[in-house]
C-alpha cells in the first residue's frame, strides 16, 4: 500500500500524515544535525541527511500531486527539527535556515511545535512561521509527546477566542478526536524466515489514550531507524499510559510502503 486511510479525512503516506481535504502535510523528529552528534560518538557519517530529507519530501510531493504552483495549506513539524539539546549549534542554525527555507516553496504556512530538542527555535517565528507548544487542526491536536499534555490542558484559552495563534480552528477534543505525537520514534524489528536476519524498520502506532485516538508518528529522521519496541520500553508519557500491546502497527518500507501488522502484541507473541 502507498498510503493508509485512519479515519476521513486522515491519511498515512510514506513517514507522514497528510489531511487531504485540508491540504496539510505532518512530519516529526527530523532532528537536523544529527551528523555532528553521531560524529562525537565515533560514527563518521557523511553530511546528506538534509538531503535525503528533501529526496523523501518530494516523493510525497509528487504522489499527492502537490507542486510550487499548488502548494500545501500547512506543514505541521511536530517537534525536534534539529538534534542537539540547548542552543542552536553553527551547523544547526544554517541547516534549519536552509531546510524552512526550501519548505517555504511548499506550502503556505509551517508550524513548528517545539519539542525536547528545539530550545531555540523562537527565532524563526515569522509572518508565515509559528512555534508552539502545541497546535490544532480540525479534529487533531498534535504535541511533541515527550511531556503528558492532556487534552484539557490544549483546550483553547476563552480568553484568546478563535483563531488565536497555535490554536488552529477547532474548539477542542471531543469524540473522535486524535491526539498525534512524536518523541517515541516508533520502530519494529522483523526477523526474515529465510536467512534469519532480523531487520528494523520505522512505523506508525494507532492506539488510544483515554478517549482520544492516540497516532504515534515515525522519526522523519533519515539515519536513524528508531527504537525497535519488541525490545526496548516507550518513551512517551502518552504511550507509558497506554495499553502498548494493543496498538496497531503500519510498517513503512525504506520505498515509502506501509505494511498493516494489526496489534503489537501479535509481534510480540512470535518473538
Amino acid at each position: 500500500m502507498r498510503s493508509v486511510s485512519l479515519a476521513p479525512g486522515l491519511e498515512l503516506i510514506d513517514l507522514a500524515l497528510f489531511l487531504p481535504e485540508r491540504r496539510v502535510l505532518v512530519l516529526a523528529d527530523i532532528h537536523l544535525g544529527i551528523e555532528d552528534a553521531l560524529k562525537d560518538e565515533g560514527v563518521l557519517v557523511p553530511r546528506q541527511h538534509l538531503a535525503q530529507v528533501w529526496q523523501r519530501l518530494e516523493r510525497i510531493f509528487r504522489e499527492r500531486h502537490i507542486t510550487l504552483s499548488e502548494p500545501l495549506q500547512k506543514i505541521i513539524i511536530n517537534g525536534d527539527l534539529r538534534h542537539q539539546f540547548g542552543p542552536l549549534s553553527r551547523v544547526e542554525h544554517r541547516e534549519s535556515k536552509e531546510f524552512l527555507r526550501w519548505l517555504a516553496q511548499w506550502t503556505e504556512q509551517i508550524v513548528l511545535v517545539e519539542g525536547n530538542h528545539d530550545g531555540s527555535l523562537r527565532e524563526f517565528q515569522s509572518e508565515r512561521i509559528t512555534v508552539t507548544k502545541s497546535y490544532s487542526e480540525g479534529n487533531c491536536w498534535f504535541v511533541h509527546g515527550d511531556e503528558a499534555l492532556i487534552p484539557s490542558s490544549l483546550l483553547p484559552s476563552p480568553s484568546k477566542g478563535r483563531g488565536a495563534r497555535g490554536e488552529g480552528d477547532h474548539d477542542g477534543p471531543g469524540k473522535g478526536s486524535w491526539l498525534v505525537i512524536g518523541h517515541e520514534h516508533p520502530a519494529v524489528g522483523l526477523r526474515d524466515p529465510v536467512t534469519g536476519r532480523t531487520e528494523v524498520y520505522k512505523c506508525f502506532l494507532v492506539g488510544a489514550f483515554k478517549e482520544h485516538n492516540l497516532l504515534v508518528l515515525p522519526s522523519f529522521n533519515q539515519l536513524v531507524r528508531g527504537s525497535d519496541l519488541l525490545k526496548e520500553q516507550p518513551i512517551s508519557p502518552f504511550v507509558q499510559q497506554s495499553d502498548l500491546e494493543e496498538f496497531s502497527v503500519y510498517v513503512v518500507s525504506d520505498d515509502g510502503a506501509l505494511y498493516e501488522f494489526g496489534p503489537l502484541r501479535r509481534l510480540l507473541i512470535s518473538l
